[in-house]
């Protein structure tokens, strides 16, 4: 696990590009409301079921929507508010600005249709070994404009990683690939 750098306290200055939404908290209440909300309707739906007779969808049902509220909470609650610069993409985690050189960054994927985007890192950093962001929680209506931002972020990250010098793979001065 690599520790980058903490900047310092949060504060984004005239060198980054915010990225993703900047209603970021609203947009986890709001989804940990609807998540809760439609569990609990399954949920007694499920008791329904189970006073009804229909014990096997009773009991079988509640621990399938349990599962996939797990993960869409967990997933919800990982989101972070991604900027970048020349050479660096930032996030906050606890009050403090992490810094994620360009070199260190795989790819940056889409991961749902909703437009949650993950930066998938060559080795793990304090968050594991992607991070995801929210475009807008309107991302499905404005799409091409949502893409167009994270492709920029992509070319940057490309067009830096053509500037930086090969490395040594095998660690020997007279062996090169």
């Amino acid at each position: 696990m690599i520790n980058y750098p903490v900047i310092g306290f949060i504060f984004f200055n005239m060198r980054t590009t915010i990225v993703s939404t900047s209603k970021l908290k609203t947009n986890k209440i709001l989804g940990l409301i609807i998540i809760i909300s439609l569990l609990t309707a399954l949920l007694v739906d499920s008791i329904v079921l189970l006073f009804s007779g229909r014990v096997i969808e009773g009991l079988f049902t509640p621990l399938v929507w349990i599962f996939i509220g797990y993960k869409s909470i967990s997933m919800l609650l990982s989101l972070k508010n991604i900027s970048y610069d020349a050479s660096s993409v930032y996030y906050e985690k606890e009050g403090f600005e992490v810094q994620i050189p360009f070199e260190d960054i795989k790819d940056i994927e889409i991961k749902t249709l909703t437009g949650i985007y993950t930066i998938n890192l060559y080795r793990p950093a304090q968050d594991g070994k992607e991070i995801s962001f929210k475009m807008s929680l309107w991302y499905p209506l404005n799409f091409k404009k949502q893409d167009e931002i994270v492709n920029k972020l992509r070319d940057r990250i490309e067009r830096y990683k053509r500037t930086l010098p090969e490395k040594n793979l095998a660690g020997l001065s007279s062996f090169s690939i």
